[in-house]
């Protein structure tokens, strides 16, 4: 993707509003130094840039960046998802299936893995996109323990939607396989429209007894 296509979003407590419409009520944004990319800004494979924004101050205070898959966001991808399985459940075979081999786990079967950096160039989130033949599943998703409280899971919802709600294949939902005593990542499904639905006979990882689906 070009410098002249990617995506640029404001983060707004939690929500997000492109760029181009947040400035056509918060001109300042334009000027703010922050805001004044460069290509050789962008990390490789960027799509998207979030805009995390002090209304008060009118400053942008943090910005980042989203990818798609490319090898060298392999390690990040694994390391997010192994610290996350290892503090709420542990990693489980298929996990490791999945995190060593994602290009022919995820990638060539039609998957997708979007990662979030930051302007340094570092890894702070991962969210993955499954292609089961006429829907997608969301997986993997997480970010850094030490970034929790920053809203950076609403980029990585964002992306994962846009991606299966526009994709050329028309996905008439998305799934997403978890645990009913996650309350936060729950409640972070559900504000995205996320409705519970019947595990049914799911039995790919131990650790699921919750169903949820988007449908578009």
């Amino acid at each position: 993707m070009t410098a002249a296509t990617i995506r640029k979003y404001v983060m707004l407590r939690g929500k997000m509003e492109t760029l181009e419409k947040f400035a056509t009520k918060d001109k300042w944004i334009l000027t703010d130094k922050f805001a004044q990319e460069e290509a050789t800004d962008y990390p490789e494979n960027c799509i998207s840039v979030y805009y995390a924004v002090d209304l008060e101050q009118k400053q942008i205070v943090d910005k980042y960046f989203i990818a798609n898959w490319n090898p060298k966001y392999k390690e990040t991808f694994k390391q997010v998802s192994v610290a996350w399985l290892e503090e709420y459940f542990a990693v489980e075979e298929n996990d490791l299936k999945q995190l060593d081999n994602p290009e022919d786990n995820i990638i060539t079967p039609g998957g997708e893995i979007f990662t979030l950096l930051d302007t340094e160039g570092q890894g702070l989130g991962v969210v993955a996109m499954l292609h089961h033949g006429d829907f997608t599943e969301l997986g993997k998703m997480g970010v850094r323990k030490q970034y929790n409280g920053k809203g950076l899971s609403h980029p990585l919802m964002n992306e994962a939607i846009s991606w299966a709600r526009n994709h050329k294949r028309k996905y008439p939902r998305v799934d997403i396989y978890t645990a009913a005593h996650l309350g936060p990542a729950v409640n972070l499904y559900k504000k995205y429209g996320f409705e519970v639905v019947p595990v049914g006979g799911y039995n790919k990882f131990a650790r699921v007894d919750l169903a949820m689906r988007l449908t578009f």
